[in-house]
């Protein structure tokens, strides 16, 4: 069991990585608040940046996946919306700030998830037991 966590690392991180390029790509299409939570993360956060750019063109090209995301940020951050539309420079602070509701709180936690189990994986895949090949044929 011991020789395999480096592969349940890497299976949680791509799990956590898929989820967030889906759900962060579809940020640009929420009402009224999307380009301003863009920009914002444009600004202050890279790692939002960088899975809005990437989820962008997934959710473009599969429009269920979008669908998804924008469900999921819709639910996770409404009660931040009237916030968001009168300060967009705040858009971070409030989505990666305090929990509004559960699925706010997963949001966040996948957010942070997909690189400290992409940490992991690799001082795993380092610190993995290696095969010892005592006679040679």
């Amino acid at each position: 069991m011991k020789n395999r966590l480096h592969v349940f690392a890497a299976i949680i991180f791509a799990i956590s990585f898929l989820y967030d390029i889906v759900v962060w790509g579809s940020v640009n299409e929420l009402p009224d608040v999307g380009s301003g939570i863009a920009d914002s993360a444009r600004r202050e956060a890279p790692l939002a940046t960088t899975y809005i750019a990437i989820g962008g063109v997934v959710d473009s090209v599969f429009p269920a996946l979008g669908a998804f995301g924008s469900a999921q940020l819709s639910s996770a951050w409404s009660d931040g919306f009237e916030r968001m539309r009168t300060d967009s420079a705040v858009a971070m602070d409030l989505v990666l700030g305090p929990t509004w509701n559960a699925t706010h709180q997963w949001v966040k936690t996948m957010y942070w998830a997909a690189p400290v189990f992409l940490v992991l994986s690799v001082i795993l895949w380092v610190r993995r037991p290696k095969q010892l090949k005592v006679v040679r044929r």
